[in-house]
């Protein structure tokens, strides 16, 4: 189980590009944390912020697609 990605790698689980990544950091959207020149994205950050937008759209991923905080 992982419990931070790297932006490459949030990019890859969203399959959205590296500015909107950055766009939604800047909005407040996913939280980061730096650990020297790096930056990662916690896990429960991704899963809050996959959770939101399906509950905005009212839907869900029936493929477990989701829930990144299970990766090995």
């Amino acid at each position: 189980m992982k419990l931070a990605y790297s932006i490459v790698e949030a990019c890859d689980l969203l399959s959205i590009g590296r500015t909107t990544l950055y766009q939604l950091i800047k909005a407040g959207d996913l939280q980061t944390r730096k650990v020297g020149r790096r930056t990662l994205i916690p896990a429960k950050s991704l899963d809050s912020f996959i959770g939101a937008v399906e509950q905005r759209d009212g839907r869900a991923c029936g493929d477990g697609s989701a829930d990144v905080s299970h990766d090995s």
